[in-house]
């Protein structure tokens, strides 16, 4: 169990999700398949890093502005060198451990490069948006030499969609996994109606953007590498 705890990192962004990112901390923390727990604080303006920092056992970085989600997951991969490499979001509802252990399983067995976790039976907004885009999942076990490369800084919330990108172009093989019962906090529950819908049409035009360049480069015969280099917004 050791020798596999070595080989296995979770990292945790966040942006002031105080009232859950010990919870998820704890239970990353105590699993079994893990090994080492970083959350990176993305410039939070709340308690995260109190709460945080406040679970023992939990390496703690902070940003002092607010770089975006891609740009958090990039300072957790810099400072680690694990080679299997657990995404966690810090505002998940319903976690528990079995969720973790079936997440890793087909990665840490090799029959995945990358596997996703997928909401069902949380709440049925949660579920939808994970039936119609899964790509949009930030649950992840992946292979560490799968992202190494990754230009993660200028993309963004749409780190996830160029994750998902790397299977559909057939670089890696990707395996969903069900999470039962497991929901998430919505921008508009944590940051009110009006600053929720702004976060989430910023988060929608990230994406949006990703995906122009994307097409672009297909209609330019252009290749798709997960070590290509997007623009800074």
């Amino acid at each position: 169990m050791a020798e596999l705890e070595s080989q296995t990192v979770c990292i945790i962004p966040a942006f002031n999700e105080a009232p859950t990112v010990a919870g998820i901390a704890r239970i990353a923390v105590e699993h079994p398949l893990i090994g080492r727990v970083f959350i990176i604080d993305d410039g939070s303006t709340d308690d995260t890093s109190e709460k945080a920092r406040a679970v023992e056992g939990v390496n703690l970085i902070t940003h002092k502005v607010n770089g975006g989600k891609g740009k958090a997951m990039r300072t957790g991969l810099d400072a680690t060198d694990e080679p299997i490499v657990i995404f966690l979001d810090a505002d998940l509802v319903g976690l528990k451990p079995h969720h973790i252990t079936d997440l890793m399983k087909p990665v840490l067995e090799g029959d995945a490069d990358m596997s996703v976790g997928l909401f069902r039976g949380g709440r049925i907004h949660t579920d939808l948006a994970h039936m119609i885009t899964p790509s949009l999942s930030g649950q992840r076990t992946v292979q560490r030499s799968v992202i190494e490369n990754m230009d993660m800084d200028s993309v963004g919330f749409a780190i996830e969609r160029a994750l998902t990108e790397l299977w559909e172009t057939g670089v890696i093989k990707v395996k969903d996994i069900i999470w039962k019962g497991v929901t998430h906090r919505t921008k508009e529950e944590k940051r009110g109606y009006i600053e929720g819908v702004r976060q989430r049409i910023g988060m929608f035009s990230e994406i949006l953007k990703f995906e122009g360049k994307r097409i672009k480069r297909r209609m330019t015969g252009g290749k798709t590498t997960h070590s290509e280099q997007s623009d800074k917004s």
